[in-house]
């Protein structure tokens, strides 16, 4: 019971999540109440429940059957399956909160191809408080000023989404996660030929598989 308990605990965060990735930064998270985006219908206490709201519906709004995309779903399921992680041992605090901003990141990356930089700076204080700042951290912090500064062609928030990993992870994975995540993003270039690509999602794939590797 305890661990159904966390788990919707850790489902209800990226609920949450899911909110501040629609709303934000155009809209407030704190209101109006959560409704459907196309119907604008305020959602009743049943169709909150993280998960098993939208499996009921077999994700569309209850109102006016518009389909609710499944990324909302499978980050409730990813955000509990961490809190679980983390009640195990398995993964440390600073770890589940750095997968939870490479998730939010990488969602909101994909669906605007923006750098949320304040989402970015609350979750790198939060990691801060449970982890060193490093002189790898202070290089990527200014390695993203200076592109920001004379507008090269590399992204900023790849920076600095570097420079939260590296908080975590050490020299040598960091340069394994850069060299993996420009590997992967080449190849979907190539085979999907899009216009842009945005890498932030390749970066976090990549300390996904690093982190399992070693």
């Amino acid at each position: 019971m305890k661990i159904l308990i966390l788990f919707f605990l850790g489902a209800s965060i990226g609920s949450f999540l899911g909110l501040v990735i629609d709303r934000f930064p155009e809209q407030s998270i704190v209101a109006p109440p959560s409704h459907c985006a196309a119907c604008k219908r305020q959602l009743r206490i049943l169709d909150l429940i993280p998960i098993l709201s939208q499996i009921l519906t077999k994700s569309r709004c209850r109102y006016c059957k518009a389909r609710i995309p499944f990324w909302y779903m499978g980050l409730e399921f990813l955000t509990g399956l961490l809190v679980l992680l983390c009640y195990f041992h398995i993964l440390s605090m600073a770890e589940t909160i750095l997968i939870m901003a490479g998730l939010v990141l990488t969602i909101y990356d994909i669906q605007y191809q923006e750098y949320p930089f304040a989402v970015w700076l609350v979750f790198t204080i939060v990691v801060l408080v449970l982890a060193r700042v490093n002189w790898l951290f202070c290089g990527f912090l200014i390695l993203a000023y200076l592109t920001e500064r004379w507008q090269v062609n590399i992204g900023s928030g790849d920076f600095l989404y570097l420079a939260t990993l590296s908080l975590v992870f050490g020299l040598t994975d960091i340069l394994w996660i850069i060299q993996v995540s420009s590997l992967t993003g080449l190849a979907a270039f190539l085979l999907f030929k899009p216009r842009s690509l945005p890498y932030v999602p390749f970066l976090f794939l990549a300390s996904i598989l690093v982190s399992l590797a070693f």
